[in-house]
């Protein structure tokens, strides 16, 4: 049988985690775990993890290969090396893979905080503050200080998922942890949330794209 390959990275954290994006496995855990017990778990998990590999989804072969970008949900042409950065007739052009980040965020990325805003005031949170930042591995956060921080890729998703993603960090401000008392404020406030959340994880690639 072929051992997996996998990419491992240790931390200050008590349990192991498995994620696969973009046909990629990343490992996650404690500092001084045996390398033994790592691979022992990770083999215990070969079923699963080649489930996940296999279902890379092919509507998203053309933004893997940069031959298009995905904005609000939607598919358009893109072409990397312009002399620069803008739109026309419906496609995008990039001076490259880089100017992509600044480009989404300076002309819609106020729209994304605004939604965040109405979503807040609608659903009676008030977070300190809400910002755009780039993740490598998650779709956003929220501290114990009332600071959410979203990733600017949400600009890319259908509008349905990046709702689900900010009303998910805002029931953080009333429930940090992921208990059962926080997935209840997220049932009450978004009942669809386990389909959603399961869709979520077909755009889990763009967290690695756009970064060169």
């Amino acid at each position: 049988m072929e051992e997996l390959q996998y990419k491992l990275i240790r931390s200050r954290r008590r349990t192991l985690s498995i994620l696969v994006a973009d046909g990629k496995i990343t490992v996650r855990a404690p500092l001084r775990m045996a390398d033994d017990a790592i691979m022992r778990f990770v083999e215990s998990k070969r079923q699963w993890i080649e489930k996940q590999v296999a279902r890379r989804d092919p509507r998203f072969d053309a933004v893997r290969e940069g031959r298009a970008l995905l904005c609000g949900g939607e598919l358009f042409p893109v072409c990397f090396g312009a002399e620069r950065n803008g739109e026309d007739k419906g496609a995008f052009y990039f001076k490259s893979e880089t100017a992509v980040r600044s480009y989404l965020i300076r002309t819609r990325g106020g729209e994304l905080l605004r939604k965040a805003g109405g979503l807040a005031g609608r659903f009676g949170f008030s977070p300190a503050q809400i910002l755009l930042r780039d993740f490598k591995a998650r779709w956003g956060s929220c501290d114990g200080s009332g600071i959410i921080k979203l990733n600017w890729r949400l600009l890319m998703l259908p509008p349905e998922l990046s709702g689900y993603v900010i009303v998910h960090e805002l029931c953080h401000l009333k429930v940090l942890a992921h208990s059962p008392a926080f997935w209840k404020e997220v049932g009450r406030l978004c009942a669809d949330w386990r389909r959603l959340r399961r869709e979520l994880k077909n755009y889990a690639f763009l967290t690695n794209l756009y970064r060169r």
